[in-house]
């Protein structure tokens, strides 16, 4: 099903992780195992299969903020899923479309947040469709045999012509700092995610120079 296909609830369970950001286009692997969670992971497999993974704010109680995690994130909606016997479970999660967060619904025992869908821009399709080419080619020098990333990742880049999209799947791969993660996630203009990547990659290949 094309992610354009798939509508986006109003309300939506939020795991709560530190350090954590879901991009659209990207995939994160979950284990499930507090109580918490498992009754939110059967909430959302009884529903839409959908759920957000909240990135914590820095220097709050996420147990007893009234706001404890960042606004924008992502609605993921559960790929595949297996449950074990003990009840915990293992699954694939993937990034749907930014969101942001408007108010909670629910706290306990897990968070449900009323969200809506955050449009994205592409001001200059030209520059963005040049940058992307231009990221792709860095991505490109740094997968495949000796990096840490995988020849896969690597083929499927030259495979994906949305410069949006490109940016997403780039941005979730090679940006590891929280900070830079969420800032780019924020971002709602693709030319300025696209430059931003450019940047960051360039400086991974120069090691930093």
């Amino acid at each position: 099903m094309a992610f354009e296909d798939i509508e986006i609830p109003e309300t939506i369970p939020v795991m709560v992780l530190g350090g954590a950001t879901l991009f659209p286009h990207g995939y994160m692997p979950l284990f499930i195992f507090e109580m918490r969670y498992r009754a939110m992971l059967d909430h959302a497999l009884e529903r839409d299969r959908m759920f957000c993974i909240g990135h914590a704010r820095a220097g709050v109680d996420v147990e007893t903020s009234a706001d404890p995690v960042h606004r924008v994130t992502t609605a993921g909606l559960v790929r595949a899923c297996v449950t074990h016997p003990d009840g915990t479970s293992h699954l694939m999660l993937s990034g749907i479309h930014r969101v942001e967060i408007i108010g909670w619904e629910q706290h306990s025992p897990f968070r449900i947040a009323s969200i809506v869908p955050l449009p994205t821009y592409l001001g200059d399709p030209p520059a963005a469709a040049s940058a992307a080419l231009e990221l792709v080619d860095l991505s490109s020098r740094l997968c495949g045999e000796g990096q840490g990333i995988s020849e896969q990742l690597r083929e499927h880049l030259r495979c994906v012509k949305d410069p949006t999209a490109i940016a997403d799947v780039v941005g979730q791969s090679f940006v590891s700092d929280p900070v830079e993660r969420q800032r780019l996630l924020e971002m709602s203009d693709v030319n300025e995610r696209l430059d931003f990547l450019v940047s960051h990659l360039s400086l991974l290949i120069t090691g930093g120079k």
